[in-house]
């Protein structure tokens, strides 16, 4: 059984080497390049460049088959009529005359209008408008070139486009493809335009009638195109995604990402201190075998802390918390979140050869932008199930105060075990669903393909449940240590016998949440500012500092970790309440209400959407977003606060 494992897995892995190795070029190869779509900052809708009424098409030419991390990223790359020979200069070719209605112009004049930008490839690299930095006069790519441009009260059509391709060559003769500019313009006319200024450009004339509507009309468009290929040794196949990653604030986006890890120590060295104080001095008081228990709370708040009075909430601080199926399921889903973002934000960081912020691709494994961020969280959001489903197992049983060597029949084991597994990529599968509906009234080219949608059904149903039984049965089988304070601790459920426990306005949720979110939430705003910018706004940009983005997160969690503490035991000695499960996970998870918030903040000053179906899909991936991020480090929270009950209890019972 294991040698067949690994037969198949390095045929994986041989196939996978070959699916990214570099493609070599000789003089006269087809170079083929792809059209893929249009997209818009201003809106979130964007459209198959192929579809488009007023573009020259071809029946013959067919869509490419596409990876599933492909499709989820929205590209839809198709064959286009441009013919492209290595090494073979082509000054002046026509590619089509395009006889477009009245609706292929207004359609124009919308996109253009909107700020569409075009977006092609070959070879693996999209094609790139090339802008030099005024700083050192580098020169740097943005992917995509807009589709036309507006002047005065008139939108212009870019017809005619000059592509220079970059290539490196080596030792053996062959060649590399390492660039891919292109330099659109609009002519009125069938002839290329050269290096001449002295032409004019290709006005969209919309006629109508009194009442405002279309007139009909036949609009021609004469498309043409040069092609240049041009030798750079400067630039390698491994780091020819470079001037992709280099721009004007590329030099200030680190150091502003280094100013803000500094920070970040910081805050979570504070909070470390808060935290060494509790557990040094006020634990290490009462646990002293001479110290008395009192019996009624103590007059003075300094008294109160040092009295040890928690240790009376020792028969009723075990009791399952109210739903304590619903927390269970919770913490795994979170669990499972957690392990898929940071086992991605690792495999991206190792990727990138624990570059930071450099942007440096050097001997990367694999490219980073070939869908392969979806493929990666997809397959590792399906093997974290195992996970989740076995810590969720755990976990449930000591939330239910349960004898550690409980052992759950078998039908309970698996409904339990699919729901830790399951909950988590159901919700993300439903809100996806959810926002295609509208991006399927749009005729968007993200919305998902119905190969595709019974793709991942069958990625969950044959693959994501069956792991999670595995993990629930082997959780469910799972023994600890008889010395293990898990066990030591256990105190059987009575039914009669509780301490009166003290309501407190800082208990509620409202202040819970804004007291312990906002240093989580300064630890990750540059990080958010960052990747929200890459996601929403300046969608020719690539975000690549994994790096930084690691060190943040590995911060986040100790400071989660530690705020659970604190409030676990604010709750247990000030307050004398024992209901510290739903504490912890609230208090966690607030960072998840900062977020939403911030990204409300984000799109009220910041974005330019306009259209109702755009907001509604940025709204509804933020709050799945947030979900995530609140859920994943309220899993956090409340297994540090379960450790930390287990422990101080554990050790009080011996005493």
């Amino acid at each position: 059984m294991l040698h067949h494992a690994l037969i198949i897995f390095w045929l994986s892995c041989t196939l996978a080497f070959l699916a990214f190795s570099p493609k070599k070029y000789v003089k006269g190869d087809t170079v083929e390049l792809l059209w893929n779509k249009i997209e818009s900052d201003h809106t979130q809708l964007p459209f198959r460049y192929h579809d488009l009424p007023f573009v020259c098409h071809d029946r013959t030419q067919k869509a490419k088959t596409l990876l599933l991390g492909e499709v989820l990223k929205g590209d839809r790359f198709w064959e286009s009529i441009y013919q492209l020979r290595f090494g073979v200069d082509q000054p002046c070719t026509q590619l089509c005359d395009m006889y477009t209605s009245a609706t292929g112009v207004a359609r124009a004049d919308h996109l253009i209008r909107n700020g569409y930008v075009v977006h092609w490839s070959l070879d693996g690299l999209p094609g790139a408008t090339t802008f030099t930095s005024a700083n050192h006069g580098s020169k740097y790519y943005a992917a995509g070139f807009p589709l036309g441009f507006v002047k005065g009260e008139t939108a212009y059509l870019y017809n005619h486009v000059t592509i220079v391709v970059r290539y490196h060559k080596e030792r053996s003769g062959a060649n590399a493809i390492v660039g891919f500019e292109i330099y659109p313009k609009s002519v009125n006319g069938a002839e290329c335009p050269g290096t001449s200024k002295n032409y004019k450009n290709l006005p969209l004339t919309i006629s109508k009638d009194k009442n405002g509507k279309l007139l009909p009309q036949r609009f021609h468009i004469p498309y043409t195109y040069s092609v240049y290929w041009r030798e750079d040794n400067s630039v390698t196949y491994n780091n020819r995604w470079d001037l992709y990653y280099d721009n004007e604030t590329s030099e200030t986006s680190s150091q502003i990402h280094l100013l803000s890890l500094v920070n970040s120590v910081v805050l979570a060295c504070l909070v470390s201190m808060v935290v060494a104080i509790v557990m040094v001095k006020v634990l290490k008081s009462d646990l002293k075998p001479e110290a008395s228990i009192p019996l009624a709370h103590s007059d003075t708040l300094a008294r109160l802390i040092h009295s040890g009075l928690w240790k009376n909430l020792v028969s009723v601080v075990m009791r399952p918390p109210v739903k304590v199926a619903l927390l269970s399921t919770l913490c795994a889903s979170g669990i499972q979140c957690l392990v898929a973002m940071m086992s991605v934000i690792v495999v991206f960081t190792v990727n990138n050869k624990l570059s930071f912020g450099t942007g440096s691709t050097f001997n990367a494994f694999f490219n980073n932008h070939q869908g392969a961020f979806f493929s990666c969280s997809v397959i590792l959001l399906l093997a974290s199930g195992f996970v989740s489903a076995f810590f969720g197992m755990i976990f449930h049983k000591l939330l239910s105060n349960e004898r550690p060597s409980t052992v759950y029949h078998g039908s309970k084991t698996r409904l339990l075990s699919c729901a830790f597994a399951g909950t988590f990529p159901f919700s993300i599968f439903s809100a996806v669903m959810f926002i295609n509906l509208f991006v399927w009234a749009k005729e968007s080219s993200n919305a998902l393909p119905f190969g595709t949608i019974i793709v991942i059904i069958l990625l969950f149903g044959l693959i994501e449940l069956p792991l999670g039984i595995i993990g629930g049965v082997l959780g469910n089988r799972y023994e600890f240590n008889t010395n293990s304070f898990f066990v030591t601790s256990y105190v059987p459920q009575k039914p009669e016998g509780s301490l009166d426990n003290r309501r407190s306005i800082f208990l509620s949720p409202i202040i819970t949440i804004f007291a312990f979110g906002l240093i989580p939430f300064g630890i990750v705003y540059v990080d958010l500012l960052f990747i929200f910018n890459s996601v929403w706004l300046e969608k020719t940009t690539f975000y690549y500092m994994y790096g930084f983005l690691l060190l943040t997160a590995l911060l986040l969690l100790v400071v989660v970790a530690e705020s659970a503490i604190v409030a676990t035991y604010i709750s247990l000695t000030v307050y004398s309440n024992p209901n510290w499960q739903w504490l912890s996970f609230r208090v966690s998870s607030s960072l998840g209400w900062y977020v939403f918030g911030y990204s409300t903040y984000y799109f009220v000053y910041n974005l330019q959407m306009s259209d109702v179906v755009s907001i509604i899909i940025y709204f509804a991936y933020m709050a799945l977003v947030s979900a995530a991020i609140g859920v994943s480090c309220g899993a956090v929270g409340v297994l540090t606060s379960l450790l930390f009950v287990r422990k101080i209890y554990g050790a009080a019972k011996r005493d």
